[in-house]
């Protein structure tokens, strides 16, 4: 018992103090103006606790999506937080959080907390909220098809060092009988077809957001029904676009795997789904494409076992995070265990995934228990076995689970 006490606690403060790399976010840097979303408003009306607070009020999702946020909010509040105990990993980020901060969880309003936030400086709030949540780098999603943040990219800013940013070609792979006619607005010389004039076009198309954003990997989120290979407009740019793109700038392919787009369309950006995908399609990927990284991640439970021996076979892939409805400590913990039974530790166990900026301070708060434990666990066993755990083994593993593959996938380390 005393052994695994001090072990347990030697694993546990190390991952507390480790500094991490956030593979995948949707924050944004200080610098892409009018795009970052913080504070009490916007994590009380995160999408995961809409879907939550209509499962017990009486109000439909259209009056609520139509109120203002600080409505939303308040309604959140005295429904999840008040009238009932916030259960939900959803609800308690939102505690740990308040907690962080000093302010009180079991406020009946939130007048003190919007108080707090509407008088921090942005600039000292984030310095304080990665400090708190022990982040290095966060690596954000930047979709050079969004106006907004097309507007921003081409006024090249400066961008925080400490934000690295992560092509998002979406629209491109999912729906070319739209995305086209955006490629075309801003001149490239595409059409619905997707010939070989249009491959060229669409390659161009990367090569130019690539010189300006310097991203570490481009990226993409996958249906269930995603499949490779097939005679598919998606398929065709994968294989004549993105993988030699990804191969002459050297950048990874980050591919999320398994949503089921608004399976509850009343509920709009809260109403999607989770399917089960063919891995196939990664192993065929990785094996025709052996010169490309793959960087994976699935939001069915059921998938996850199958990456890790996809990954087993294929060093050109390495699983990422428990994304979306995977973020949970229970399955964070089961995961990351799995992960390090069959892959040892070449695997990033968490990203956060991060929509509202102080959100980092909890999704990376609770994944740290869960990985620690599932560590500790690995440990226990391996001393069962005869090898001793040093405190130089924790710091080497917790170094290369919490920053260090990323760091190399990223090319931070280089």
């Amino acid at each position: 018992m005393e052994r695994q006490s001090n072990l347990a606690d030697l694993v546990s403060n190390a991952v507390n103090g480790a500094q991490v790399v956030d593979l995948h976010t949707h924050l944004f840097a200080p610098q892409l103006t009018g795009m970052n979303l913080a504070g009490i408003d916007e994590l009380l009306t995160y999408h995961y606790l809409i879907a939550e607070v209509l499962r017990f009020e009486s109000v439909t999702p259209e009056w609520l999506l139509s109120q203002p946020k600080s409505v939303q909010a308040d309604l959140v509040w005295q429904s999840l937080f008040v009238d009932r105990t916030p259960l939900s990993e959803a609800a308690s980020g939102v505690i740990t959080v308040l907690s962080a901060f000093g302010l009180d969880p079991q406020s009946k309003n939130l007048r003190e907390a919007r108080a707090f936030f509407s008088a921090r400086d942005p600039v000292s709030h984030l310095d304080e909220v990665l400090r708190i949540a022990g982040v290095d780098h966060v690596t954000m999603t930047n979709d050079p098809l969004d106006p907004l943040e097309r507007k921003s990219w081409d006024e090249k800013p400066e961008i925080d060092s400490r934000f690295l940013s992560a092509l998002r070609i979406d629209p491109i792979l999912n729906d070319w009988p739209s995305s086209f006619k955006s490629l075309r607005s801003n001149g490239y010389d595409v059409s619905v077809d997707l010939d070989d004039q249009d491959v060229a076009e669409v390659r161009r198309f990367l090569d130019d957001w690539i010189g300006k954003m310097r991203p570490r990997y481009l990226a993409v989120s996958l249906p269930d029904s995603f499949s490779y290979p097939e005679d598919s407009q998606r398929n065709c740019l994968i294989r004549s676009a993105v993988m030699p793109t990804c191969r002459e700038h050297a950048l990874p392919f980050a591919m999320m795997i398994g949503v089921r787009r608004q399976v509850n369309r009343r509920l709009a950006g809260a109403g999607d789904g989770v399917g089960l995908a063919d891995l196939t399609a990664i192993e065929r990927l990785a094996d025709d494409h052996p010169d490309n990284r793959f960087l994976v991640t699935t939001l069915a439970r059921e998938n996850l076992h199958g990456l890790c021996v996809v990954a087993r076979k294929f060093a050109n892939v390495l699983p990422f995070g428990c994304w979306w409805f995977m973020n949970n400590p229970s399955l964070v913990e089961d995961t990351t265990l799995m992960r390090l039974e069959m892959l040892g530790r070449s695997f990033v166990p968490q990203h956060s995934d991060a929509r509202i900026l102080e959100q980092l301070i909890y999704k990376w708060s609770h994944a740290r228990r869960s990985i620690a434990r599932a560590l500790t666990t690995r440990y226990e066993a391996l001393e069962d076995s005869g090898r001793v755990i040093t405190k130089d083994d924790v710091k080497r593993d917790v170094t290369a689970l919490m920053s260090g593959v990323a760091s190399e996938w990223l090319g931070l380390t280089c």
